[in-house]
Formats: structure tokens, C-alpha cells, sequence
């Protein structure tokens, strides 16, 4: 009895041994689950994990609307660009015109050579846009012409005065550059012909009138140096005579002039015939202009 229980105490023995810790070892690993637990508050580990996820999910939108804050404060206003201003469909402007011009077509002009000289015009314009790149552009002008010729022995002048009525179609050739083409009415508003032979004054036995209505035709083009600034240049031909009516009356030929027009008693043409010592016949209007030209914009 006493050998089997000193084997059964010497067999507890072995097996408490091999199953022992060393006193030093840290209890932390003798215990480490026991001692999270006591270390950790109960109440953290029972804590839901959604409690969290709201957290997360409630700070989402903050920072999305700091980022689309940031990015509209960030994005570069653009640049303020006006509208494209408008043509007006009529436009007007104020104009002049340096002229130089002759009489051409004379049927005998007695050995001397066609007058020539110098004139301008100034008035007003306008211009209607038909369509695009095609514009009707009226205008008005007055107008001074002075014309002379003559040799040592003869010499006359033209001193005239007009108001013109042009009536032009206007087209672009580019932004700047155009051509032009129009009718033009003239009214003669004033003329006086003085003329010299061998030193002495004529017009006394002259009676000169001029036709009081002539037509001719302008063609040119013109150059916009500036939107509002134009300058052209013009070619005028007159379709009808300028003295129609003024008849040759020479003291010894009496070339027009028939005895029915003569005045018995004066010897000289009646009243109202038209007459001139030198032959006007034929004659015709060409003028070449340079202008300028205003436009109120």
C-alpha cells in the first residue's frame, strides 16, 4: 500500500513539474487573454461597428463640398467679349471732290484745242445695304467747274456751277476695296462765257446759254482707309450736248444765223437766239474725280 501510493504521489509529482511555469515569466503570457480583458473596457469592445460607419459617412459630404467649393473659387472667370456691333442698313457722310475735266466732241473748233481746267464738288451722301456686299449709295453735290482755252489771238472761259444727283450701285471687291457705277443728273445753276479776241471783249455780242439739264454716267471704285473714311476716284462721261442751241454768228459769215434771226433795225441776232462768235457745237462734258468721304458710323 505504501509503495503504490509513494508511485501514484511520485506520477502527480512528474506531471505538476512538467506542466509548471518559472515564477519570473511575465504574466501576460501566462495570462493573455484574461488580462486584454481586464486592461480593455468592456464597453469599448461592445461598441457597434456602425457607430462608426455614420461617422465616416456624415464627413463624406463636407469634404465634397470644401472640394467643389475649391474648385469653383479655382476656375478662371472668363473674359468679357462684346458682341459683334452691327452694320447700320443706312449710313450718311458728307463729301468732297477734287475735279479735272474738259470739253470733248466739238464739231470745228477753229484750230484751237479743247478747254480744259479744274473744280470741285462737296455735298452729302448715303448708303442702303441691298444685300451683302452690294450697296445703293445716292448723293448730292454742288459743284464748281472752270474751264478756259485759247490761243494769242482768241481765248474763252467756262465759269459753271452744277447740283448734281448721283445715283451709284456699290460693290465689294474685298472688306476694303470697292467698285461703283451710277447715273448722274446735273442742273446748271449759274454760267457766264466771257471771251477776249485781239485784246477786246466779245461777250457783249454773244448770247451763250447752256443745256439746263445734262445726264452722263460715273464709273470708279474706292479704297476704306479707316471704317468710317473713304476715298474714290470717278470717271464722268455727259451723254448729251452742253450747248444744243447756242448757233455760230460771225459778222461776216454768219455761218447759224439766218436772215430770220437777224434784226433789221440792230443787224444782230433777235432776243432769245442763241449765239456765239466761236463754234460751241458738239461739244460734250468728261470730268475725272478724286474724292473724300465722311461717314457718320
Amino acid at each position: 500500500m505504501k509503495k503504490f501510493a509513494a508511485g501514484l504521489l511520485t506520477v502527480l509529482c512528474s506531471t505538476a513539474i512538467s506542466i509548471a511555469q518559472p515564477i519570473d515569466q511575465p504574466t501576460d503570457q501566462i495570462y493573455p487573454t484574461a488580462q486584454a480583458e481586464i486592461q480593455q473596457p468592456a464597453f469599448n469592445n461592445a461598441q457597434p461597428a456602425a457607430q462608426t460607419e455614420p461617422q465616416q459617412t456624415a464627413s463624406a459630404p463636407t469634404s465634397a463640398v470644401n472640394n467643389e467649393a475649391q474648385a469653383t473659387t479655382e476656375q478662371p472667370v472668363p473674359a468679357y467679349t462684346p458682341a459683334p456691333k452691327k452694320k447700320n442698313i443706312v449710313n450718311f457722310g458728307v463729301g468732297a471732290s477734287f475735279i479735272y475735266g474738259n470739253f470733248w466732241g466739238f464739231k470745228n473748233m477753229d484750230d484751237l484745242e479743247e478747254p480744259t481746267g479744274f473744280g470741285g464738288d462737296f455735298g452729302v451722301a448715303a448708303k442702303f445695304t441691298i444685300t451683302k456686299g452690294l450697296e445703293f449709295a445716292p448723293e448730292i453735290a454742288f459743284r464748281l467747274f472752270y474751264l478756259d482755252h485759247g490761243d494769242d489771238y482768241l481765248s474763252r472761259q467756262f465759269n459753271m456751277t452744277f447740283l448734281d444727283f448721283a445715283f451709284y450701285v456699290r460693290g465689294a471687291i474685298t472688306n476694303a476695296f470697292y467698285l461703283e457705277v451710277g447715273p448722274q443728273i446735273s442742273i446748271n445753276t449759274s454760267g457766264d462765257y466771257p471771251s477776249e479776241q485781239d485784246g477786246k471783249d466779245y461777250s457783249q455780242f454773244e448770247n451763250i446759254e447752256q443745256t439746263p439739264v445734262e445726264f452722263g454716267l460715273n464709273i470708279g471704285g474706292g479704297y476704306y482707309i479707316l471704317d468710317n473714311l473713304s476715298i474714290g476716284f470717278r470717271w464722268y462721261m455727259g451723254f448729251n450736248e452742253v450747248f444744243p442751241d447756242v448757233k455760230l454768228y460771225n459778222n461776216t459769215t454768219e455761218d447759224d444765223i439766218t436772215q430770220d434771226d437777224i434784226d433789221p433795225k440792230t443787224r444782230k441776232p433777235k432776243s432769245g437766239i442763241k449765239y456765239s462768235t466761236t463754234n460751241l457745237k458738239g461739244a460734250h462734258t468728261m470730268m475725272f474725280k478724286l474724292g473724300v468721304t465722311y461717314w457718320f458710323l
